[in-house]
């Protein structure tokens, strides 16, 4: 150990900021392994080997301070320092090869720098005991600095009732769990402020905040609900928040989770869906009306065709069958009864078969039987469906005119434009008066030119005129 006492004094105040140092460090290292987790022989032995290490560093200190104090007092060292620097050291030994035993990674190092700075080590280094004292003293506060950085990081990385508790606080959801008579162990900030919204206050009993909720005892701002077979509470901010119990075994003792949701956007979106149901349905409704009335319309008209149909067809046979009886000549009986028989037949038959032309050559020879005439001037519409128009027209008048004005010949003058057709239709029979009264014949016409876009105008100042324009004319070609 003399060789302490050649060393300069500024190394020596140098070796003390190092052992104070060290046992700052060490000590760190101390608290923070005590308080680490988890728990067993392992961390026994690792808290003995540190307490172990700062106790070696206390007394080499101690060594180094009898040193400083000869060096200004004269005062020799004792014997019972270096004794004490033996027996930790001796320990120290013990507790490395201990850990090292248990699974301790790389005890060596320590095992050499606490073997270092035993005081029967100076004799065998000489000269060189006070450097590599001082190098010892260093590497143990180089590894106090280490082991202080990653204790630290385990001690932060190991879960506590303060980090779970920070975690759960982190969370959008609400999370409590309860004992079974209902006291609130743990309660996140986001359940917390629900409590507020919905009670005005934090309930210190989950059970009867549950309680309180299913009854909807809440102020008049909240309002409470069911979605999918749980509760959901609507705060006055517009979100809504599902809350569903879990009961949960934890060795013989039950507890209670209870669980908060945020479901705004999916309860926005159902109440979308919801909605827009209530406008399908009543679409639906509105469609089912404007059908049934489609239908009761187009009964009406499909009606009102076979009965315009049935007048036309009826008045030119009783009209043809009442000529022949009233002529002068004797009644051709089996003319007679080949009109009445085709009655019936010609009255459901399908019109859209037979072609205008055909039509009217019919029509034309069943009045040339009883001696009228029907002479056409022009041609009749190409399209099939406004030929057979002018055809019912012509039947209807040559009908009027045989009947009511006892006419022998009826002319028919067709113009075609570039964007009409006009039908002209005259007679030779008597005009009984100047007024016309309109009967179902001539409004039957009106009735079929409507939707066609036509007008139909009659005339009976000197003589009967039936005049028809039509839409069309060239632009059908």
């Amino acid at each position: 150990m003399t060789e302490f006492y050649l060393l300069p004094y500024n190394v020596l105040l140098w070796v003390t900021f190092l052992f104070v140092l060290s046992i700052l460090s060490q000590t760190i290292v101390v608290v923070l392994n005590f308080i680490k987790r988890p728990r067993g022989l392992k961390w026994i032995f690792e808290n003995l080997l540190e307490l172990a290490i700062l106790a070696h560093i206390f007394v080499c200190s101690l060594l180094h301070g009898q040193i400083i104090h000869t060096y200004t007092s004269f005062i020799p060292p004792t014997r019972y320092v270096e004794a004490c620097l033996v027996t930790f050291s001796t320990v120290v030994l013990l507790a490395i090869c201990v850990m090292a035993l248990s699974g301790r990674v790389y005890p060596l190092p320590v095992i050499i720098a606490a073997a270092v700075t035993l005081p029967f080590t100076g004799a065998l280094a000489g000269k060189t005991y006070p450097y590599l004292f001082i190098l010892a003293i260093i590497y143990i506060l180089a590894r106090s600095i280490r082991a202080n950085r990653l204790l630290f990081k385990e001690v932060r990385s190991t879960p506590s009732a303060l980090s779970v508790k920070s975690a759960i606080d982190s969370l959008h959801t609400g999370i409590m769990f309860c004992e079974p008579g209902g006291f609130i162990l743990l309660a996140n900030t986001q359940m917390l402020r629900l409590m507020t919204a919905m009670t005005g206050k934090i309930c210190r009993n989950g059970i009867r905040f549950r309680e309180q909720m299913m009854k909807g005892e809440l102020p008049g701002d909240c309002r409470l609900t069911r979605f999918e077979g749980h509760d959901v509470c609507l705060l006055p901010d517009g979100s809504a928040w599902m809350f569903t119990s879990t009961e949960l075994c934890i060795g013989k003792k039950k507890y209670t989770q209870v669980t908060a949701t945020n479901i705004s956007g999916q309860w926005k979106l159902t109440g979308d869906l919801q909605s827009q149901n209530q406008q399908l349905m009543q679409r639906r409704e509105e469609l089912t009306k404007a059908i049934d009335n489609l239908y009761l319309l187009s009964h009406q008209r499909e009606t009102q065709k076979a009965r315009i149909r049935a007048h036309d067809i009826l008045g030119e046979r009783l009209t043809l069958m009442l000529r022949m009886i009233r002529g002068e000549q004797t009644p051709d009986y089996g003319a007679l009864r080949s009109l009445s028989q085709g009655l019936l037949d010609e009255i459901t038959a399908d019109q859209s078969i037979a072609s205008p032309m055909g039509a009217f050559e019919l029509l034309k020879q069943d009045f040339t039987i009883i001696g009228v005439n029907i002479l056409l001037d022009g041609v009749l519409p190409e399209d099939e469906e406004k030929g057979l128009l002018f055809v019912d027209i012509i039947r209807e008048a040559v009908t009027n005119a045989v009947r009511h004005g006892l006419a022998t010949q009826i002319r028919i003058h067709i113009t075609k434009s570039a964007d009409r057709y006009n039908m002209l239709i005259t007679d030779n029979g008597y005009s009984i008066s100047d007024i016309i009264t309109e009967g179902e014949g001539i409004g039957g016409m009106r009735e079929k030119i409507k939707p066609f876009g036509g007008a139909l105008t009659i005339s009976a100042k000197s003589r009967f005129i039936l005049a028809v324009e039509l839409p069309g004319g060239e632009n059908d070609a």
